[in-house]
């Protein structure tokens, strides 16, 4: 006996009742760093934590990260930095075009040296938002991916390879340590990550608004064809449609949680951490510090694959696709699909099977 839409539709929202009568409704707080055991704890309750007393500098290094003067200082004399370069602040976002057409727009990326790139981006009459976010492992990596040596390995002198609790609980280095520079101008729309995240700000404040993986079945994601900003002859930027064979990307385009659901919304000050779980949905908004910098270092590490978890949440995923939630990506998109539907590939050729994961070979695409 088939169910029909609207019964499937009542057991999903049951599903988000069930998991809301168990979660914590807010972030779980940590007054200081935990050892390796409460760290797997912490990673086997996959629940955003807030941990206060934790520093990712080195011992002995003693500088004022809410000060350009800092970044010039550690990176002056080590050449020039990719710069993400928007006119709205969303680096990665999916945009409407003139023609009724949505593009998820990447940023036009620059190559200039830090001084420049702190002078501008102090500059409050300059309306385009610059971003240190190349987030490819900029400072470390575990593999090289398309580049050698990290753009900002010169910051190795200061920051620390690996959060020493979490590596211990993983049992494994980060695949990736990132260093972000901006100012409130920057904020990025719904993602997630398949990687469990250590999150720590050294200047200016961080908003992080939270979904779990379940209330991600409410979210709205599609396919669209990418695009990257690029400086017309006026001096505006625009997008340009990337050329072919271009890979569709799955994003969710509206800013705005859905009203069924219920973020969590965490701010993080001067000196604080977050532990952000492996694939939480997340939308991070941020404000600039003293020095006229929002600065924040953050530790990527691999996510164990758990069966069980793994397989209710597709098995969820294809009774939301049943009940008409085209918003959710198939889970067996690519495979022995002959629906037509252009949501169901990732790429045109159909060789990616999983739309949800994506691979730091990747990185410095």
């Amino acid at each position: 006996m088939s169910l029909d839409k609207s019964t499937l539709e009542a057991h999903l929202d049951d599903l988000t009742t069930d998991y809301y009568d168990l979660q914590f409704p807010s972030a779980f707080k940590l007054d200081e760093p935990p050892s390796s055991l409460e760290a797997l704890r912490m990673i086997s309750k996959s629940h955003p934590t807030v941990i206060r007393g934790y520093s990712p500098i080195r011992n002995g290094i003693i500088h004022d990260w809410r000060v350009p003067e800092t970044y010039i200082k550690l990176h002056a004399q080590a050449g020039e930095v990719t710069i993400a370069i928007t006119d709205d602040g969303l680096a990665d976002s999916v945009r409407t075009l003139a023609s009724g057409e949505t593009t998820f727009v990447k940023p036009l990326e620059e190559r200039m040296a830090i001084t420049a790139f702190l002078s501008k981006l102090s500059n409050s009459s300059n309306d385009e938002a610059l971003y240190l976010q190349s987030q490819d492992g900029n400072i470390y990596r575990s593999q090289p991916g398309m580049r050698d040596e990290p753009e900002l390995a010169s910051f190795q002198a200061a920051v620390e390879r690996d959060v020493p609790w979490m590596r211990e609980a993983v049992g494994s280095m980060a695949e990736a340590v990132n260093l972000w520079i901006g100012t409130s101008k920057s904020t990025t729309s719904f993602h997630h990550d398949p990687y469990e995240n250590v999150y720590h700000v050294l200047s200016g404040k961080k908003r992080f608004t939270l979904l779990s993986p379940i209330e991600g079945l409410c979210l709205q994601q599609h396919f669209h064809p990418p695009s990257t900003l690029v400086r017309g002859a006026d001096g505006k930027l625009r997008p340009e449609l990337d050329p072919e064979p271009a890979r569709p990307v799955p994003w969710v385009q509206s800013l705005v949680p859905p009203g069924e659901v219920r973020p969590i919304v965490v701010d993080l000050e001067e000196g604080d951490t977050l532990y952000l779980p492996a694939d939480w949905w997340h939308k991070v908004e941020q404000e600039e510090g003293d020095g006229g910098l929002a600065v924040a270092v953050n530790y990527w590490y691999t996510s164990e694959l758990r069966p069980e978890r793994y397989a209710l949440l597709r098995f969820a995923q294809r009774v939301a696709r049943s009940a008409g939630r085209e918003g959710v990506l198939d889970p067996d998109a690519g495979a022995d699909d002959d629906s037509g539907d252009m949501d169901d590939v990732m790429y045109s050729d159909g060789s990616v099977t999983s739309a949800d994961e994506w691979d730091p070979s990747e990185w410095g695409r």
